[in-house]
C-alpha cells in the first residue's frame, strides 16, 4: 500500500511538472509574439560626439565645448515608412531639435513623402541653397520610361504654420551615358539645371540656378579624381550677385560663402561673390588626412578676398568610436587670421 502511494504522488509530481513546463513554454511563445508584432518594423539607431573647440583671433583665444546626440527612428508598415530624426545638442536654444519628422507611402505606382524634411547638401543647388526645412511639406514622384518625375509644395516655416506654400516645385531626372541630367523648377522665379556622374573618368557635378527676379545666376561645380591612392577635387561657387547664396553647412567648402541659413548678409559676408577651393585627401597608417585650400571671393568685402587652409585627420580607435581633429586657418579682417582647432570623439549606435 505504502508503495502504491509513492508512484501515485511521482505521477502527479511528473504530471504538474510538466502542466508547468507547458505553461512557461506557452507564456514565453506569447511574449515572443507580442515582442514580434511590437518591435519588428521598427529600428533606433543614430550617433553621438563630443566636441571641443579652441579659437584664437588677434591673439584672443576662446575655449569651448559641445556634446550632440542624434537619434533616428525608422518605422515601417508594407510600403508605408515613418521617419523621425531628432538631435539633442548643448548649444541649441531649445536643447532638441527635430530634424525630420516625415511618412512615405505609395498609391499606385506613384510615391508620397509626407511632413518635415530638408534638402540635402547633395540634392539639386544643396551647396547653393539652405536646406529649406519645412512643415507640411508634399512631394509626389513616380519613374516613367526611364525618367524620374516629381512634383511638390515647399511647405511653410515656422513651429505653428499650417498654410501650404502657393509656390509648387517640380522636377525630371534621368540617366545619360553613365550621368544624370536632372532639371527642376524651383518656385515661380527660379530654375536649376545639373550633371552629375563620371565622365571620362573624373567625378563630376555642376549645378546652375538661374533666378529671373534677381536677375542673377548661381553656378556651382566639382571636379573629382583619383590617382595612386590619392583623391583629388576642384570645387568652386560664381554668382553674378553678392548674397546669392544662402547655405551655410557645406559638406564640401571648408569655409562657405554664408555661414548661417538666413542669408549671407547675415555673417557679414555679403559682399561675397565666389568661392574656390582645392582638396587633396589620401590616407596615411590608418588615418584619413584631407587638406583643403581656398578662397571666398570679396569674402572681407568688396575688394578683399577671404583665404582659407584647413587639414583635417580622422582615424578609427579600438573602442568603436572615431576621433577627428581639425585645424582651420582663415582671414578674419584685412589684417587678422583666425586659427581654429577641433578635436570630437564620435560613435554610432
Amino acid at each position: 500500500q505504502l508503495e502504491k502511494q509513492s508512484k501515485n504522488n511521482l505521477v502527479l509530481l511528473i504530471k504538474f511538472r510538466s502542466f508547468k513546463m507547458k505553461k512557461q513554454l506557452l507564456i514565453a511563445a506569447v511574449a515572443a509574439t507580442m515582442g514580434t508584432a511590437a518591435f519588428a518594423d521598427v529600428s533606433i539607431g543614430g550617433n553621438a560626439k563630443f566636441e571641443y573647440f579652441n579659437e584664437e583671433t588677434n591673439n584672443l583665444t576662446t575655449n569651448k565645448t559641445n556634446t550632440e546626440v542624434n537619434m533616428n527612428i525608422r518605422g515601417k508598415s508594407g510600403d508605408t515608412a515613418v521617419v523621425l530624426d531628432l538631435e539633442f545638442d548643448e548649444s541649441a536654444t531649445d536643447g532638441m531639435d527635430i530634424e525630420n519628422m516625415y511618412i512615405t507611402t505609395k498609391v499606385g505606382d506613384v510615391t508620397l513623402k509626407l511632413g518635415n524634411y530638408s534638402t540635402a547638401t547633395t540634392g539639386i543647388l544643396g551647396e547653393i541653397d539652405a536646406g529649406q526645412r519645412a512643415n507640411n511639406k508634399i512631394t509626389a514622384s513616380t519613374t516613367m520610361g526611364g525618367v524620374k518625375l516629381y512634383a511638390g509644395n515647399s511647405g511653410s516655416a515656422g513651429a505653428g504654420a499650417t498654410e501650404i506654400n502657393p509656390h509648387m516645385f517640380a522636377g525630371a531626372s534621368m540617366d545619360i551615358s553613365g550621368a544624370t541630367v536632372h532639371f527642376k523648377h524651383v518656385n515661380n522665379n527660379v530654375d536649376a539645371f545639373a550633371v552629375s556622374g563620371d565622365i571620362a573618368g573624373f567625378g563630376v557635378r555642376l549645378e546652375q540656378k538661374s533666378d529671373t527676379a534677381a536677375n542673377g545666376d548661381v553656378v556651382f561645380g566639382n571636379i573629382t579624381k583619383s590617382y595612386n591612392g590619392v583623391d583629388f577635387g576642384y570645387a568652386w561657387i560664381d554668382a553674378d550677385k553678392a548674397d546669392k547664396v544662402t547655405e551655410g553647412d557645406s559638406s564640401i567648402f571648408a569655409v562657405e560663402m554664408s555661414t548661417v541659413d538666413t542669408g549671407a548678409a547675415a555673417s557679414g559676408r555679403d559682399d561675397a561673390t565666389g568661392n574656390q577651393q582645392i582638396t587633396v585627401k589620401t590616407s596615411v597608417a590608418g588615418n584619413a588626412i584631407t587638406l583643403k585650400s581656398g578662397s571666398v571671393e570679396h569674402g572681407i568685402n568688396a575688394t578683399t578676398d577671404l583665404d582659407y587652409t584647413q587639414i583635417a585627420l580622422v582615424r578609427s580607435l579600438a573602442a568603436g568610436s572615431t576621433l577627428a581633429v581639425t585645424y582651420t586657418d582663415k582671414d578674419a579682417s584685412t589684417t587678422t587670421d583666425t586659427q581654429t582647432f577641433e578635436a570630437d570623439i564620435s560613435v554610432k549606435f
